[in-house]
Protein backbone atom coordinates (compact mmCIF):
# COMPACT_ATOMS: atom_id res chain seq x y z
CA UNK A 1 0.00 0.00 0.00
CA UNK A 2 1.18 3.88 -1.07
CA UNK A 3 2.34 5.80 1.80
CA UNK A 4 1.51 8.87 -0.05
CA UNK A 5 -1.33 10.82 1.28
CA UNK A 6 -3.28 11.65 -1.94
CA UNK A 7 -4.49 7.70 -2.66
CA UNK A 8 -7.74 6.99 -1.46
CA UNK A 9 -7.94 4.39 -3.48
CA UNK A 10 -4.86 2.52 -2.89
CA UNK A 11 -6.59 -1.28 -3.58
CA UNK A 12 -7.29 -0.11 -6.99
CA UNK A 13 -5.68 0.54 -10.58
CA UNK A 14 -7.20 3.61 -12.90
CA UNK A 15 -6.73 3.83 -16.67
CA UNK A 16 -6.97 7.05 -18.70
CA UNK A 17 -6.02 8.13 -22.27
CA UNK A 18 -2.83 9.98 -22.74
CA UNK A 19 -3.48 13.99 -22.90
CA UNK A 20 -1.38 16.53 -23.23
CA UNK A 21 -0.97 18.79 -20.50
CA UNK A 22 -4.15 17.31 -18.69
CA UNK A 23 -6.39 19.55 -16.49
CA UNK A 24 -6.44 19.84 -13.06
CA UNK A 25 -9.33 17.94 -12.74
CA UNK A 26 -8.03 14.68 -14.00
CA UNK A 27 -5.01 14.89 -12.17
CA UNK A 28 -7.16 15.24 -9.27
CA UNK A 29 -9.16 12.08 -10.32
CA UNK A 30 -5.53 10.42 -11.07
CA UNK A 31 -3.60 10.89 -8.18
CA UNK A 32 -6.28 9.21 -6.10
CA UNK A 33 -5.29 5.95 -7.16
CA UNK A 34 -2.06 3.79 -6.15
CA UNK A 35 -1.54 2.56 -10.11
CA UNK A 36 -2.51 4.26 -13.23
CA UNK A 37 -2.46 2.94 -16.69
CA UNK A 38 -2.13 5.67 -19.55
CA UNK A 39 -3.61 4.01 -22.04
CA UNK A 40 -2.72 3.99 -26.22
CA UNK A 41 -3.30 0.95 -27.26
CA UNK A 42 -6.73 1.98 -28.83
CA UNK A 43 -7.15 3.83 -32.20
CA UNK A 44 -7.20 7.08 -32.43
CA UNK A 45 -10.42 8.97 -32.38
CA UNK A 46 -10.45 12.79 -33.46
CA UNK A 47 -12.95 13.75 -30.84
CA UNK A 48 -10.42 12.76 -28.22
CA UNK A 49 -9.44 16.44 -28.55
CA UNK A 50 -7.44 16.18 -25.02
CA UNK A 51 -4.80 13.76 -26.88
CA UNK A 52 -3.18 17.37 -28.13
CA UNK A 53 -5.03 19.93 -26.72
CA UNK A 54 -5.16 21.87 -23.42
CA UNK A 55 -6.22 25.30 -21.89
CA UNK A 56 -4.04 28.03 -19.97
CA UNK A 57 -4.55 31.17 -18.70
CA UNK A 58 -2.71 34.43 -19.99
CA UNK A 59 -3.25 38.24 -19.94
CA UNK A 60 -5.74 37.79 -22.30
CA UNK A 61 -8.10 35.09 -20.52
CA UNK A 62 -8.61 31.54 -21.59
CA UNK A 63 -6.19 30.34 -24.60
CA UNK A 64 -6.08 26.76 -26.40
CA UNK A 65 -2.89 24.94 -27.31
CA UNK A 66 -3.17 22.40 -29.74
CA UNK A 67 -0.17 20.32 -31.13
CA UNK A 68 -0.63 19.83 -34.82
CA UNK A 69 -0.43 16.16 -35.85
CA UNK A 70 0.17 14.38 -39.48
CA UNK A 71 -1.99 13.04 -41.29
CA UNK A 72 -1.85 9.39 -41.39
CA UNK A 73 -3.23 7.27 -44.39
CA UNK A 74 -6.47 6.26 -42.61
CA UNK A 75 -7.34 8.10 -39.38
CA UNK A 76 -9.70 5.01 -38.32
CA UNK A 77 -6.86 2.33 -38.54
CA UNK A 78 -4.40 4.39 -36.59
CA UNK A 79 -3.39 3.55 -32.81
CA UNK A 80 -3.24 6.88 -30.70
CA UNK A 81 0.27 4.93 -29.89
CA UNK A 82 1.38 5.77 -33.79
CA UNK A 83 0.00 9.42 -34.04
CA UNK A 84 2.81 12.00 -35.22
CA UNK A 85 3.63 15.31 -34.12
CA UNK A 86 3.68 17.66 -37.11
CA UNK A 87 6.62 20.41 -37.47
CA UNK A 88 3.68 22.76 -39.06
CA UNK A 89 4.09 26.49 -37.88
CA UNK A 90 6.97 25.62 -35.23
CA UNK A 91 3.90 24.61 -32.63
CA UNK A 92 6.79 24.54 -29.80
CA UNK A 93 7.95 27.83 -29.51
CA UNK A 94 4.11 29.40 -29.95
CA UNK A 95 3.41 27.00 -26.93
CA UNK A 96 6.51 28.03 -24.79
CA UNK A 97 5.64 31.42 -25.93
CA UNK A 98 2.21 31.57 -24.90
CA UNK A 99 3.37 29.44 -21.26
CA UNK A 100 6.22 32.35 -20.92
CA UNK A 101 3.45 35.06 -21.43
CA UNK A 102 0.67 33.36 -19.32
CA UNK A 103 2.55 32.01 -16.41
CA UNK A 104 6.31 34.43 -16.74
CA UNK A 105 5.09 36.00 -13.42
CA UNK A 106 3.86 33.46 -11.47
CA UNK A 107 5.69 32.14 -8.10
CA UNK A 108 7.08 29.14 -9.46
CA UNK A 109 7.43 29.38 -13.35
CA UNK A 110 11.60 29.98 -13.18
CA UNK A 111 11.32 27.27 -10.68
CA UNK A 112 9.90 24.55 -12.75
CA UNK A 113 10.42 25.64 -16.41
CA UNK A 114 14.05 24.53 -17.18
CA UNK A 115 12.86 20.52 -16.46
CA UNK A 116 9.54 21.54 -18.64
CA UNK A 117 11.32 23.33 -21.54
CA UNK A 118 13.28 20.53 -23.00
CA UNK A 119 9.67 19.09 -24.25
CA UNK A 120 8.65 21.98 -26.11
CA UNK A 121 12.24 21.60 -28.03
CA UNK A 122 10.40 19.98 -31.61
CA UNK A 123 12.37 16.88 -31.43
CA UNK A 124 9.74 14.63 -30.19
CA UNK A 125 8.34 12.30 -32.90
CA UNK A 126 5.52 10.42 -31.44
CA UNK A 127 2.29 12.60 -29.35
CA UNK A 128 2.22 9.60 -26.77
CA UNK A 129 6.02 10.42 -26.06
CA UNK A 130 5.26 14.19 -25.59
CA UNK A 131 2.32 13.53 -23.45
CA UNK A 132 4.19 10.85 -21.28
CA UNK A 133 7.06 13.35 -21.13
CA UNK A 134 5.22 16.32 -19.85
CA UNK A 135 2.75 13.96 -17.92
CA UNK A 136 6.09 12.61 -15.68
CA UNK A 137 7.17 16.20 -15.39
CA UNK A 138 4.25 16.76 -13.54
CA UNK A 139 4.06 13.70 -11.67
CA UNK A 140 7.37 15.12 -10.43
CA UNK A 141 6.52 18.33 -9.68
CA UNK A 142 3.45 16.79 -7.59
CA UNK A 143 5.64 14.58 -5.44
CA UNK A 144 4.37 11.27 -6.97
CA UNK A 145 6.37 8.81 -8.02
CA UNK A 146 6.41 8.19 -11.85
CA UNK A 147 6.51 4.27 -11.93
CA UNK A 148 3.08 4.04 -10.46
CA UNK A 149 2.10 5.48 -13.79
CA UNK A 150 2.57 3.00 -16.78
CA UNK A 151 2.34 3.40 -20.28
CA UNK A 152 0.28 0.29 -22.08
CA UNK A 153 0.78 0.18 -25.85
CA UNK A 154 -1.21 -3.56 -25.93
CA UNK A 155 -4.68 -4.26 -24.88
CA UNK A 156 -2.74 -7.10 -23.13
CA UNK A 157 -0.82 -4.73 -20.69
CA UNK A 158 -3.90 -3.26 -19.11
CA UNK A 159 -5.35 -5.31 -16.10
CA UNK A 160 -8.60 -6.15 -16.23
CA UNK A 161 -10.22 -4.62 -12.74
CA UNK A 162 -8.59 -0.98 -14.26
CA UNK A 163 -10.88 1.40 -13.80
CA UNK A 164 -11.81 3.99 -16.55
CA UNK A 165 -11.48 7.56 -14.82
CA UNK A 166 -14.24 10.26 -15.10
CA UNK A 167 -13.09 13.57 -14.22
CA UNK A 168 -15.47 15.53 -12.62
CA UNK A 169 -15.05 19.47 -12.51
CA UNK A 170 -12.84 20.92 -9.61
CA UNK A 171 -14.55 24.28 -8.06
CA UNK A 172 -12.92 24.86 -5.51
CA UNK A 173 -10.62 28.08 -6.25
CA UNK A 174 -7.11 28.54 -5.33
CA UNK A 175 -4.74 31.35 -6.47
CA UNK A 176 -4.46 32.08 -10.02
CA UNK A 177 -2.06 35.07 -11.32
CA UNK A 178 -5.01 36.39 -13.51
CA UNK A 179 -7.28 35.96 -10.93
CA UNK A 180 -7.94 40.01 -10.50
CA UNK A 181 -8.67 40.54 -13.94
CA UNK A 182 -11.02 36.95 -14.87
CA UNK A 183 -11.79 35.62 -11.52
CA UNK A 184 -11.31 31.79 -10.54
CA UNK A 185 -11.66 30.02 -13.85
CA UNK A 186 -12.15 25.85 -14.28
CA UNK A 187 -11.20 23.21 -16.96
CA UNK A 188 -7.43 24.46 -17.29
CA UNK A 189 -4.17 22.17 -17.64
CA UNK A 190 -2.63 21.08 -14.28
CA UNK A 191 0.68 23.30 -15.39
CA UNK A 192 -1.48 26.44 -14.13
CA UNK A 193 -1.79 24.79 -10.58
CA UNK A 194 1.61 23.44 -10.51
CA UNK A 195 2.80 27.09 -11.83
CA UNK A 196 0.58 29.18 -9.46
CA UNK A 197 1.13 27.05 -6.37
CA UNK A 198 4.06 24.96 -6.45
CA UNK A 199 4.73 21.75 -3.92
CA UNK A 200 1.21 23.05 -2.60
CA UNK A 201 -0.54 21.97 -5.47
CA UNK A 202 -0.26 18.08 -3.98
CA UNK A 203 -1.84 19.61 -1.01
CA UNK A 204 -4.48 21.00 -3.05
CA UNK A 205 -5.21 18.13 -4.84
CA UNK A 206 -5.48 16.13 -1.75
CA UNK A 207 -8.24 18.61 -0.38
CA UNK A 208 -10.10 18.02 -4.00
CA UNK A 209 -9.63 14.07 -3.44
CA UNK A 210 -11.07 13.99 -0.01
CA UNK A 211 -14.24 16.66 -0.98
Amino acid sequence: MSENPLIVNPSATAIVSPTYCGSVALYAAMVSYDHVIIDASGRYNKREKTLHRCEIEGPNGVQRLTVPLQKPQEWHSTRIADVKVSTHGDWWHVHWGALEAAYGRTPFFEYYADDLHPWFAGTTERLVDLDMGIHKFCLNALGIDPNTHILAESATDIPSDALPIHPQQVDIPYYQLWADRFGFTTGLSILDLIFNLGPESAIYLQSVSHS
